[in-house]
């Protein structure tokens, strides 16, 4: 049999069997030696999560962060960085069809956090959730910037177990965030999840599904909806970035209402924030027009 493990020589070959049974002789020393050297190989791969990618190959730091690329002195993005906070924040969709630009949102504040700290990202959801929206998905992970191997995934049954998960992590105190794609259906158990999450200083970030009440106690609630792409210079027939609507609807120690408008960059850029509202009346005189044309 061949040595196919990653580093190895593939034109090595694993002495037959019997070669155990004279573990003190010079074959079965080498042989000891190969396994240990596959064994230190695979324990370099990230955690599969579909197909692993190659050790070292994810990017230097994320391709979405909270940073915009063009820094604006009245600091409209604060409340943005408030989701860093440890604590409850709940990001809500818009519609049914938004619920994909939220966990893009999401992944994006946890590219931030993991870029200040060293900790893992524990991912709960529900075997519900992951039937309608997917599981995670490693190369997709990689492919925005983000290691596989920095996430704790974990699936239940119910929503309760889904919040206990999220409590006992937090109270580990050994995270840099948690995401949680679950409806949390009592106030207890928020309350529970808020207080858990301050104490450890970590920001638990809460995908609720579109329809649901909203969730009490967070410091931070926020709603989302998807927009039209951006424009590609030379090519207006090419897909742009994505592009995101948030609305802050609670935030703890502050004035709710602010609007959003984000989109999403590649490494070099980064996610840009500007305040939504203010050029909302140009831009929807541009569209009437357009339509008109």
């Amino acid at each position: 049999m061949r040595n196919n493990v990653p580093d190895g020589d593939p034109s090595t070959l694993v002495p037959p069997s019997g070669v155990e049974k004279r573990a003190g002789g010079p074959t079965g020393r080498v042989l000891i030696e190969q396994l240990r050297a596959s064994i230190r190989a695979l324990e370099q791969v990230p955690v599969s999560l579909a197909t692993p990618p190659a050790p070292g190959a994810a990017p230097s730091r994320p391709a979405c962060s909270l940073t915009p690329s063009h820094p604006s002195n009245d600091n409209r993005d604060s409340p943005l960085k408030a989701l860093l906070r440890g604590g409850l924040h709940e990001i809500q969709p818009h519609a049914y069809r938004d619920t994909p630009a939220g966990l893009g949102f999401i992944l994006s504040v946890i590219g931030e956090a993991l870029t200040n700290c060293r900790g893992l990202v524990l991912w709960c959801l529900t075997r519900a959730a992951s039937r309608e929206w997917g599981r995670p998905y490693g190369p997709g992970l990689l492919r925005a910037g983000l290691d596989p191997a920095r996430f704790l995934i974990v699936e239940t049954d119910t929503p309760e177990e889904c919040a206990w998960a999220l409590e006992e992590g937090l109270k580990s105190g050994a995270l840099a965030g948690c995401l949680a794609q679950v409806e949390i259906k009592t106030p207890l158990a928020a309350r529970r999840l808020g207080l858990a999450a301050q104490a450890a200083r970590t920001p638990c970030l809460l995908l609720s599904p579109h329809g649901t009440a909203a969730v009490p106690g967070t410091l931070t609630r926020w709603r989302i909806a998807t927009e039209a792409s951006a424009h590609v210079p030379f090519d207006t027939g090419a897909p742009g970035t994505a592009c995101w609507r948030l609305s802050l609807e609670r935030c703890r120690g502050g004035a709710p209402g602010a609007r959003f408008h984000v989109e999403a960059g590649d490494e070099a850029d980064g996610l840009r924030v500007a305040a939504a509202s203010s050029d909302r009346a140009a831009e929807t005189g541009d569209r009437r027009q357009h339509s008109a044309g």
